[in-house]
């Protein structure tokens, strides 16, 4: 930990000198250095502490974490790629509402979120809460099952159902309706629609397991991978395909524990997709129709590909290196958040960001639509709001968990706010150490919650919460159930 603690005292004393000496005329470079900063720091303690655990590091919730949250979309690596003559602004779709000042003050922010999160995470917390919900509370047990063909294959079967049934009322991926416009069964099935899309995408990252560590069930593993990617762009979401890609290589590493040149290929192809194809899809389904077949969807979307064309290339393939680097930063969003919760305040009529973040767990187990209107969209507001865009079509623009921290309460809780997500991934690494398929399982569905947040932190929470709460129990009834089973 001496080196951690080195390391951490260095970046904070780096921090401290930027402040004091920050200029506005020099605004820019003071922004690159202090995220080419916070970039060193991180690749030095991943790369030079203990701090994360060697077993599977690439694939550890602390990684993840700091990956996602503090090397790619709130600083590290992209700001320093997503600039024009090394001028971030002069990039930046966002500089017509961007200043230094605060663009500065939101690196700062973000930078002193990352030490509270490595701190959180470094003290072990997460470690003793953990050891308390696995021998405590009896969870041990549950994680220790073992998981047999016949369930994945069951889940892959009844999830691609339900997704059909939830495409054919119009109630699936983007063009999502609302409960209280369909009836009966359906209207269940919308008010669970998160969760029921990813039931054929459970099944078939287990099945995945299976596959990658005996070689059989190839048919099986192919047509559903197939049936996926039709799944992922009829969403109309880049992150669709993106994740599918995401479930298919995290299996193969865990058993293999390494990853290949072919996979790499197909990461950046999947990547190219999600930026080109799925983009265009997700630009069409903002004004389909929509009750359509698959059929009609299909004709729909040729006839919008050919009367949009010009748009399109403007909208996706024009600057598309600057677009892609846009989509995988919110630090020009986050600036604006900040400035927006110093300069104005949050109003009354803006979402309640301190009482949804700390109600979370009461939500995880009592539904939120029980007792309340459903969670706002944060990046609706957001994009409408502060940014005054056209309400004429729904679109969210995300701006970052730690902006969220400080909308809530400025600094004291972004700093409370990022110790305590480095004390949950700790207790989401402690899932994976366990080695068992339920515990990958388990943590795999705990991370795809927290493993990167954006501004749905409520949300997140409470998928959280209930992943780690109920998915072991619920598990470990239908894989005892089907392993029973002898066909």
């Amino acid at each position: 930990m001496k080196k951690f603690f080195i390391y951490t005292f260095l970046y904070a004393f780096g921090i401290f000198l930027s402040s004091v000496f920050y200029s506005t005329e020099y605004g820019n470079a003071f922004f690159l250095v202090l995220t080419a900063m916070g970039l060193l720091y991180n690749i030095a303690i991943i790369f030079d502490t203990n701090v994360l655990a060697r077993k599977w590091k690439f694939l550890s919730a602390g990684f993840v974490g700091v990956f996602t949250c503090f090397m790619i979309f709130n600083g590290g690596i992209i700001p320093l790629l997503y600039v024009k003559e090394l001028n971030f602004l002069k990039a930046n779709a966002f500089q017509s509402y961007l200043e230094y000042g605060y663009l500065f003050k939101y690196t700062v922010v973000t930078a002193i979120a990352n030490i509270a999160f490595w701190i959180g995470y470094a003290v072990k917390l997460g470690d003793y809460l953990f050891a308390f919900y696995y021998e405590g509370l009896g969870y041990k047990k549950l994680l220790q099952g073992r998981i047999g063909i016949l369930f994945p294959k069951v889940l892959i079967v009844l999830g691609i159902g339900l997704n059909l049934v939830l495409f054919y009322n119009g109630a699936y991926g983007r063009s999502i309706v609302e409960p209280l416009e369909v009836s009966g069964f359906v209207r269940y099935l919308v008010n669970f629609s998160t969760y029921i899309e990813k039931i054929a995408l459970i099944g078939y990252f287990i099945l995945a397991l299976h596959y990658f560590r005996s070689g059989k069930h190839t048919i099986w593993f192919y047509t559903t991978l197939i049936i996926q990617i039709l799944f992922a762009l009829l969403s109309g979401s880049r992150g669709g395909i993106i994740f599918l890609f995401i479930v298919t290589a995290l299996p193969y590493y865990y058993v293999n524990r390494k990853f290949t040149k072919k996979l790499y290929l197909l990461g950046a192809l999947t990547v190219f997709v999600a930026f080109t194809i799925a983009s265009e899809i997700k630009v069409f389904t903002q004004n389909l129709n929509r009750n359509v077949s698959v059929s009609e969807y299909v004709d729909s979307y040729m006839e919008f590909r050919e009367s949009s064309n010009e748009e399109l290339n403007q909208r996706i393939y024009s600057e598309i290196y600057y677009r892609f680097m846009r989509r995988l930063n919110t630090v020009a969003q986050g600036s604006i958040a900040v400035e927006y919760k110093d300069e104005h305040g949050v109003d009354s009529d803006d979402p309640d960001f301190f009482s949804d973040l700390v109600f979370s767990p009461v939500f995880a187990v009592i539904p939120r639509s029980m007792v309340l209107p459903p969670f706002p969209s944060w990046g609706e507001w957001f994009r409408l709001k502060i940014l005054k865009q056209s309400d004429s079509y729904s679109s969210s623009t995300t701006f970052g968990m730690i902006a969220y921290f400080y909308l809530t309460a400025n600094w004291p809780f972004v700093l409370i706010g990022l110790f305590f997500y480095g004390v949950v991934l700790r207790f989401c690494n402690n899932l994976l150490l366990l080695g068992t398929d339920s515990s990958f399982l388990i943590y795999l569905a705990v991370l795809s919650a927290v493993g990167y947040i954006s501004a749905n932190v409520p949300t997140s929470y409470v998928s959280f919460f209930r992943f780690a709460i109920f998915l072991p129990v619920f598990f470990f009834i239908i894989t005892n159930l089907f392993n029973r089973i002898r066909l």
